[in-house]
């Protein structure tokens, strides 16, 4: 495990951009509500990961299993990781959208 000049390892750092990757995906997703929509892209920024291109796969899946992935990602890292209060945020922003109406 490698560690980057803001202490973060590079694990954590590739689990958030994946996660971030999967709730941005969820956030475009038509078959999402607008409610849900909103935390998935308030979960996205949260994990502050670099931006990049989607997949374009991950568009026609059901938004609720690209969350569902998401926290899974999320809910892998170790507990010094996922106590990382944007981390925190995110998984609290995806639980949201898991919950809200379509």
């Amino acid at each position: 495990m490698s560690s980057t000049d803001d202490g973060m390892n590079s694990d954590l750092l590739a689990a958030r951009a994946e996660a971030a990757a999967l709730f941005a995906a969820a956030s475009r997703n038509d078959q999402a509500g607008p409610t849900a929509q909103l935390h998935c892209l308030a979960a996205a920024t949260a994990l502050r990961a670099p931006s990049g291109p989607v997949p374009a796969t991950t568009d026609a899946t059901d938004p609720d299993r690209l969350v569902e992935q998401a926290l899974r990602i999320l809910g892998n890292l170790p507990a010094d990781d996922f106590a990382h209060p944007d981390v925190l945020a995110a998984a609290q922003h995806g639980h949201r959208a898991l919950r809200a109406s379509r």
